[in-house]
């Protein structure tokens, strides 16, 4: 039984619409019939409310919506399905009512994105004041997670090697790589993401005398604790910019020296970091 304007369906078509979805002629589905029920709402959409009934008695929208709905409710008999039922206008058992889509459905499918990893590459400007012995540029490359709330930046950093020299033009040139990783508190605020870091980064600093008749490098392990602030924006697409400032402690301070007892150079007790960089997303 079809209650609609008289141009918005056609019997044989939709009948012959739910066959094709269903596989086989809606007349051969025993002992079940079908009601529409075709209205127009004040905002200008159709809504369509489908009841599946008993031989005795028979669904909501245009034809296309018509032949989904009926389908979907011949599927449910076949496997049953438990639905909200009740005299005062809420739908009955077997009520399929369709006008937009399911924003339930959505909101799955929205929070399943959300929680899923978000790989990202950075590559970044950095600079270094403190580890060696005046400020020194270097170029950074980062591998990014970020699931929710939570981001995970694995790094490599190389800096431009820096001069110290003492009386008579002697000291040395130091320079500084290492590896990293950071933690981060990353919670997205539509196009700005602030970050709250901390992490550990290993690598080898390295200092080769200058002024003197033998030079010679000697390299130490070089360890130290980081936090960081800082935010990410989006700036279109899967690209972004990345910009943090922190600190770096070092967990040892190797000194460097000349003949085993003049002293060359020591970092600092802290070093300032600063980075820029572009990220940009899989």
């Amino acid at each position: 039984m079809i209650d609609a304007p008289p141009a918005c369906l056609d019997s044989a078509s939709l009948a012959d619409e739910v066959g094709i979805l269903i596989g086989r002629p809606l007349a051969g589905i025993a002992d079940v019939d079908f009601r529409i029920r075709i209205a127009q709402t004040p905002r200008g959409r159709w809504l369509l409310r489908l009841e599946t009934v008993d031989q005795a008695a028979r669904a909501d929208g245009t034809r296309e919506a018509a032949a989904v709905a009926i389908a979907v409710s011949v599927r449910s008999i076949e496997t049953p399905t438990v639905a909200p039922a009740g005299p005062d206008g809420h739908m009955a058992p077997g009520t399929v009512q369709s006008e937009a889509p399911s924003k339930a459905s959505a909101a799955v499918a929205s929070s399943r994105t959300a929680l899923s990893w978000r790989p990202a590459m950075t590559v970044a400007l950095v600079t270094d004041t403190g580890t060696l012995p005046s400020t020194a540029p270097g170029v950074d490359l980062e591998g990014n997670l970020q699931r929710g709330s939570f981001r995970l930046t694995l790094l490599g950093a190389w800096f431009v090697s820096r001069d110290v020299s003492g009386a008579g033009g002697i000291g040395g040139t130091f320079q500084l790589a290492f590896g990293g990783a950071l933690s981060c508190l990353a919670p997205t605020w539509g196009r700005w993401t602030p970050l709250t870091c901390a992490g550990l980064e290993v690598g080898r600093l390295a200092g080769t005398g200058v002024g003197v008749a033998r030079p010679e490098t000697g390299a130490a392990l070089w360890r130290a604790a980081r936090a960081e602030l800082g935010v990410r924006a989006v700036l279109g697409g899967s690209a972004a910019v990345v910009l943090r400032a922190g600190v770096a402690i070092p967990l040892e301070r190797p000194a460097f020296v000349l003949d085993q007892s003049e002293l060359v150079y020591q970092p600092s007790r802290m070093a300032v970091r600063a980075t820029a960089g572009i990220e940009l997303g899989f």
